[in-house]
Protein backbone atom coordinates (compact mmCIF):
# COMPACT_ATOMS: atom_id res chain seq x y z
CA UNK A 1 0.00 0.00 0.00
CA UNK A 2 1.26 3.46 -0.89
CA UNK A 3 0.94 6.39 1.49
CA UNK A 4 2.30 9.93 1.86
CA UNK A 5 4.46 10.80 4.84
CA UNK A 6 6.63 13.69 5.91
CA UNK A 7 10.08 12.09 6.09
CA UNK A 8 13.55 13.38 6.87
CA UNK A 9 13.89 13.91 3.10
CA UNK A 10 10.58 15.78 2.89
CA UNK A 11 7.21 14.68 1.49
CA UNK A 12 7.59 11.20 0.08
CA UNK A 13 5.42 8.36 -1.17
CA UNK A 14 6.13 5.34 1.05
CA UNK A 15 5.28 1.69 0.40
CA UNK A 16 3.91 -0.19 3.40
CA UNK A 17 3.57 -3.98 3.61
CA UNK A 18 0.07 -5.27 2.91
CA UNK A 19 0.07 -7.06 6.27
CA UNK A 20 0.55 -3.84 8.27
CA UNK A 21 -1.45 -3.74 11.51
CA UNK A 22 -4.85 -2.19 10.85
CA UNK A 23 -8.18 -1.64 12.60
CA UNK A 24 -11.57 -0.30 11.61
CA UNK A 25 -13.22 -0.35 8.20
CA UNK A 26 -11.26 -0.02 4.99
CA UNK A 27 -11.75 3.00 2.75
CA UNK A 28 -10.39 2.79 -0.78
CA UNK A 29 -9.47 6.44 -1.12
CA UNK A 30 -10.83 8.33 -4.13
CA UNK A 31 -9.62 11.86 -3.36
CA UNK A 32 -7.82 13.66 -0.56
CA UNK A 33 -7.35 17.40 -0.14
CA UNK A 34 -4.23 19.14 1.13
CA UNK A 35 -5.19 21.50 3.96
CA UNK A 36 -3.31 24.58 5.10
CA UNK A 37 -2.82 22.88 8.45
CA UNK A 38 -1.02 20.04 6.63
CA UNK A 39 1.49 22.56 5.30
CA UNK A 40 2.06 24.00 8.77
CA UNK A 41 2.51 20.57 10.34
CA UNK A 42 5.01 19.53 7.69
CA UNK A 43 7.16 22.44 8.84
CA UNK A 44 7.31 20.86 12.32
CA UNK A 45 9.45 18.01 10.98
CA UNK A 46 9.22 14.32 10.10
CA UNK A 47 6.32 12.20 11.33
CA UNK A 48 5.47 8.52 11.11
CA UNK A 49 1.79 9.30 10.47
CA UNK A 50 0.26 9.15 6.99
CA UNK A 51 -0.93 12.65 6.12
CA UNK A 52 -4.39 13.74 5.00
CA UNK A 53 -7.58 14.48 6.94
CA UNK A 54 -9.81 15.65 4.06
CA UNK A 55 -10.67 12.46 2.20
CA UNK A 56 -13.37 10.24 0.78
CA UNK A 57 -13.66 6.91 -0.95
CA UNK A 58 -15.54 3.62 -0.94
CA UNK A 59 -15.98 0.89 1.62
CA UNK A 60 -15.42 -2.72 0.63
CA UNK A 61 -19.15 -3.10 -0.07
CA UNK A 62 -19.03 -0.18 -2.50
CA UNK A 63 -20.66 2.41 -0.23
CA UNK A 64 -19.32 5.91 -1.00
CA UNK A 65 -18.23 7.72 2.15
CA UNK A 66 -16.61 10.91 3.34
CA UNK A 67 -14.41 10.43 6.38
CA UNK A 68 -15.02 12.45 9.52
CA UNK A 69 -11.40 12.55 10.67
CA UNK A 70 -11.92 12.75 14.44
CA UNK A 71 -12.72 9.76 16.64
CA UNK A 72 -14.52 11.25 19.66
CA UNK A 73 -14.28 9.22 22.86
CA UNK A 74 -17.98 9.45 23.80
CA UNK A 75 -17.04 9.19 27.47
CA UNK A 76 -15.73 12.58 28.56
CA UNK A 77 -18.01 15.26 30.01
CA UNK A 78 -18.06 17.28 26.81
CA UNK A 79 -19.00 14.31 24.65
CA UNK A 80 -21.78 13.41 27.09
CA UNK A 81 -22.99 17.02 26.95
CA UNK A 82 -23.42 16.75 23.17
CA UNK A 83 -20.38 18.91 22.38
CA UNK A 84 -18.25 16.24 20.73
CA UNK A 85 -16.03 18.81 19.00
CA UNK A 86 -14.76 19.66 22.50
CA UNK A 87 -13.81 16.05 23.29
CA UNK A 88 -10.90 16.08 25.72
CA UNK A 89 -9.33 13.02 24.07
CA UNK A 90 -9.62 14.08 20.43
CA UNK A 91 -6.02 15.13 19.81
CA UNK A 92 -4.92 11.52 20.15
CA UNK A 93 -7.41 10.33 17.56
CA UNK A 94 -7.28 12.63 14.53
CA UNK A 95 -6.73 10.96 11.16
CA UNK A 96 -3.83 12.55 9.30
CA UNK A 97 -2.49 14.12 12.49
CA UNK A 98 -2.18 11.52 15.24
CA UNK A 99 -3.56 8.54 13.28
CA UNK A 100 -2.79 7.47 9.71
CA UNK A 101 -4.83 9.56 7.29
CA UNK A 102 -6.13 9.53 3.75
CA UNK A 103 -3.23 10.51 1.51
CA UNK A 104 -2.92 6.87 0.58
CA UNK A 105 -4.38 4.15 -1.60
CA UNK A 106 -6.37 2.91 1.39
CA UNK A 107 -7.19 4.05 4.90
CA UNK A 108 -8.69 2.25 7.89
CA UNK A 109 -11.08 4.31 10.00
CA UNK A 110 -13.43 3.85 12.91
CA UNK A 111 -16.86 2.82 11.52
CA UNK A 112 -18.44 5.90 13.12
CA UNK A 113 -16.21 8.10 10.93
CA UNK A 114 -17.36 6.64 7.60
CA UNK A 115 -20.23 8.96 6.62
CA UNK A 116 -22.34 7.65 3.70
CA UNK A 117 -22.66 9.91 0.68
CA UNK A 118 -25.43 10.24 -1.90
CA UNK A 119 -24.65 7.86 -4.77
CA UNK A 120 -24.78 10.70 -7.31
CA UNK A 121 -22.17 12.87 -5.53
CA UNK A 122 -18.85 12.60 -7.32
CA UNK A 123 -16.00 11.26 -5.20
CA UNK A 124 -13.71 13.60 -7.11
CA UNK A 125 -15.14 16.47 -5.04
CA UNK A 126 -16.42 14.80 -1.86
CA UNK A 127 -13.11 15.48 -0.10
CA UNK A 128 -14.55 19.00 0.32
CA UNK A 129 -17.09 17.78 2.89
CA UNK A 130 -14.58 18.19 5.74
CA UNK A 131 -13.61 21.86 5.08
CA UNK A 132 -17.26 22.72 4.46
CA UNK A 133 -18.11 21.24 7.88
CA UNK A 134 -15.42 23.45 9.47
CA UNK A 135 -17.00 26.54 7.90
CA UNK A 136 -20.51 25.43 8.81
CA UNK A 137 -19.63 24.98 12.48
CA UNK A 138 -18.03 28.44 12.67
CA UNK A 139 -21.06 30.03 11.04
CA UNK A 140 -23.40 28.28 13.45
CA UNK A 141 -21.24 29.39 16.38
CA UNK A 142 -21.34 32.99 15.14
CA UNK A 143 -25.15 32.80 14.79
CA UNK A 144 -25.31 33.81 11.14
CA UNK A 145 -28.92 33.96 9.93
CA UNK A 146 -30.69 35.24 6.80
CA UNK A 147 -29.94 38.93 6.36
CA UNK A 148 -26.85 38.95 8.60
CA UNK A 149 -24.12 41.24 7.24
CA UNK A 150 -21.00 39.08 7.11
CA UNK A 151 -17.40 39.83 6.21
CA UNK A 152 -15.05 36.89 5.54
CA UNK A 153 -11.38 37.77 5.96
CA UNK A 154 -9.21 35.33 4.04
CA UNK A 155 -10.21 33.77 0.73
CA UNK A 156 -8.46 30.44 1.08
CA UNK A 157 -10.41 27.16 0.99
CA UNK A 158 -11.99 27.61 4.44
CA UNK A 159 -12.84 31.24 3.73
CA UNK A 160 -14.42 30.30 0.41
CA UNK A 161 -16.39 27.49 2.03
CA UNK A 162 -17.60 30.06 4.56
CA UNK A 163 -18.71 32.34 1.73
CA UNK A 164 -20.67 29.50 0.13
CA UNK A 165 -22.32 28.43 3.40
CA UNK A 166 -23.22 31.96 4.52
CA UNK A 167 -24.58 32.94 1.11
CA UNK A 168 -26.60 29.73 1.04
CA UNK A 169 -28.14 30.75 4.37
CA UNK A 170 -29.28 34.06 2.92
CA UNK A 171 -26.65 36.25 4.57
CA UNK A 172 -25.16 39.30 2.84
CA UNK A 173 -21.49 38.44 2.41
CA UNK A 174 -18.38 40.41 1.48
CA UNK A 175 -14.85 39.06 1.34
CA UNK A 176 -11.45 40.55 2.05
CA UNK A 177 -8.33 38.95 0.58
CA UNK A 178 -5.23 39.61 -1.47
CA UNK A 179 -4.94 37.12 -4.29
CA UNK A 180 -7.00 38.01 -7.39
CA UNK A 181 -7.85 34.41 -8.30
CA UNK A 182 -9.22 33.76 -4.81
CA UNK A 183 -11.27 36.96 -4.79
CA UNK A 184 -12.70 35.96 -8.16
CA UNK A 185 -13.66 32.58 -6.69
CA UNK A 186 -15.40 34.30 -3.77
CA UNK A 187 -17.33 36.51 -6.17
CA UNK A 188 -18.36 33.43 -8.16
CA UNK A 189 -19.78 31.99 -4.92
CA UNK A 190 -21.85 35.10 -4.22
CA UNK A 191 -19.60 37.41 -2.19
CA UNK A 192 -19.11 41.12 -2.75
CA UNK A 193 -15.60 42.52 -2.99
CA UNK A 194 -16.27 46.01 -1.61
CA UNK A 195 -15.37 45.97 2.06
CA UNK A 196 -17.21 48.34 4.39
CA UNK A 197 -17.59 48.56 8.17
CA UNK A 198 -20.09 47.72 10.90
CA UNK A 199 -20.60 44.08 9.92
CA UNK A 200 -22.78 42.00 12.22
CA UNK A 201 -20.34 39.10 11.93
CA UNK A 202 -16.72 39.03 10.79
CA UNK A 203 -15.24 35.58 10.14
CA UNK A 204 -11.47 35.40 10.48
CA UNK A 205 -10.34 32.67 8.10
CA UNK A 206 -6.75 33.92 7.89
CA UNK A 207 -5.47 33.55 11.44
CA UNK A 208 -2.93 36.38 11.67
CA UNK A 209 -2.45 39.46 13.79
CA UNK A 210 -3.42 41.57 10.79
CA UNK A 211 -6.64 39.65 10.14
CA UNK A 212 -7.71 39.88 13.79
CA UNK A 213 -7.00 43.62 13.77
CA UNK A 214 -9.05 43.99 10.58
CA UNK A 215 -11.88 41.97 12.09
CA UNK A 216 -11.92 44.25 15.11
CA UNK A 217 -11.96 47.31 12.87
CA UNK A 218 -14.74 46.04 10.58
CA UNK A 219 -17.17 44.51 13.09
CA UNK A 220 -19.98 46.68 14.41
CA UNK A 221 -20.25 47.55 18.11
CA UNK A 222 -21.78 44.56 19.86
CA UNK A 223 -21.06 42.34 16.85
CA UNK A 224 -19.35 38.97 16.62
CA UNK A 225 -15.91 37.93 15.43
CA UNK A 226 -15.83 34.25 14.53
CA UNK A 227 -12.44 32.56 14.56
CA UNK A 228 -12.17 29.58 12.24
CA UNK A 229 -8.49 29.79 11.33
CA UNK A 230 -5.63 28.40 13.37
CA UNK A 231 -3.39 30.98 14.98
CA UNK A 232 0.04 29.45 14.42
CA UNK A 233 1.68 32.44 16.09
CA UNK A 234 0.47 34.27 19.23
CA UNK A 235 -1.70 37.36 18.69
CA UNK A 236 -2.71 40.24 20.90
CA UNK A 237 -6.16 41.73 21.50
CA UNK A 238 -6.31 45.53 21.37
CA UNK A 239 -8.52 48.14 22.98
CA UNK A 240 -10.83 48.20 19.97
CA UNK A 241 -12.36 44.85 20.87
CA UNK A 242 -13.17 46.10 24.35
CA UNK A 243 -14.54 49.45 23.22
CA UNK A 244 -16.88 47.75 20.74
CA UNK A 245 -17.84 45.04 23.23
CA UNK A 246 -17.54 42.60 20.36
CA UNK A 247 -17.91 38.91 21.09
CA UNK A 248 -14.95 36.73 20.10
CA UNK A 249 -16.19 33.24 19.20
CA UNK A 250 -13.64 30.51 18.42
CA UNK A 251 -14.65 27.32 16.67
CA UNK A 252 -12.99 23.92 16.34
CA UNK A 253 -13.89 21.24 13.81
CA UNK A 254 -17.65 20.40 13.88
CA UNK A 255 -20.31 18.86 16.04
CA UNK A 256 -24.12 18.70 16.17
CA UNK A 257 -26.98 21.16 16.07
CA UNK A 258 -30.70 20.64 16.55
CA UNK A 259 -30.76 19.79 12.84
CA UNK A 260 -28.25 16.95 13.35
CA UNK A 261 -24.62 16.32 12.51
CA UNK A 262 -22.81 19.28 10.94
CA UNK A 263 -20.72 16.83 8.92
CA UNK A 264 -23.94 15.42 7.43
CA UNK A 265 -25.15 18.97 6.80
CA UNK A 266 -21.88 19.70 4.98
CA UNK A 267 -22.71 16.91 2.54
CA UNK A 268 -26.02 18.66 1.83
CA UNK A 269 -24.21 21.98 1.29
CA UNK A 270 -21.85 20.38 -1.23
CA UNK A 271 -24.72 18.76 -3.11
CA UNK A 272 -26.67 22.04 -3.11
CA UNK A 273 -23.76 24.26 -4.19
CA UNK A 274 -22.63 22.93 -7.57
CA UNK A 275 -20.31 25.89 -8.21
CA UNK A 276 -18.26 25.24 -5.07
CA UNK A 277 -15.87 22.51 -6.33
CA UNK A 278 -15.04 24.40 -9.50
CA UNK A 279 -14.37 27.57 -7.56
CA UNK A 280 -12.10 25.95 -4.98
CA UNK A 281 -10.33 22.96 -6.55
CA UNK A 282 -7.61 24.34 -8.80
CA UNK A 283 -5.09 21.48 -9.03
CA UNK A 284 -5.23 17.69 -9.10
CA UNK A 285 -2.29 15.32 -8.76
CA UNK A 286 -1.82 11.57 -8.74
CA UNK A 287 -0.67 10.00 -5.48
CA UNK A 288 2.82 9.41 -6.88
CA UNK A 289 3.02 13.18 -7.51
CA UNK A 290 2.47 14.03 -3.84
CA UNK A 291 5.81 15.83 -3.48
CA UNK A 292 4.90 18.18 -6.31
CA UNK A 293 1.36 18.55 -4.98
CA UNK A 294 2.64 19.82 -1.63
CA UNK A 295 5.09 22.13 -3.40
CA UNK A 296 2.29 23.69 -5.45
CA UNK A 297 -0.03 23.95 -2.45
CA UNK A 298 2.61 25.84 -0.46
CA UNK A 299 3.65 28.19 -3.29
CA UNK A 300 1.74 31.50 -3.14
CA UNK A 301 2.65 32.19 -6.78
CA UNK A 302 1.11 28.93 -8.09
CA UNK A 303 -2.47 30.18 -8.13
CA UNK A 304 -3.51 27.16 -6.08
CA UNK A 305 -6.56 27.28 -3.83
CA UNK A 306 -7.37 23.65 -3.06
CA UNK A 307 -4.97 20.94 -4.22
CA UNK A 308 -6.46 17.45 -4.44
CA UNK A 309 -4.52 14.18 -4.62
CA UNK A 310 -6.04 11.08 -6.19
CA UNK A 311 -4.67 7.51 -5.98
Amino acid sequence: MRCVKNTAEGIRLVDLPDDATISGVRVSVASSGICGSDLHMVAFGPSAVTLGHEFCGRLDDGTPVAVLPAVRCGRCARCRAGQAQQCTEVFGSLYGISLDGGLADQAWVDPSCAVPLPPDLSLEVACLVEPIAVALHAIHRADVTPGTRVLVIGAGPIGLCSVAVACGMGASVDVQGHRPERLAAAERLGAGRTVNADYDVVLDAAGTQGSLDQATQRVRPGGTIGILANFWEPVTVGMGLLVKEATLVPSFTYGHTQQGSEFDQAVEVLVGTPDLPGAIITHRFALEEATEAFSVASDPTSGAIKVVVEP
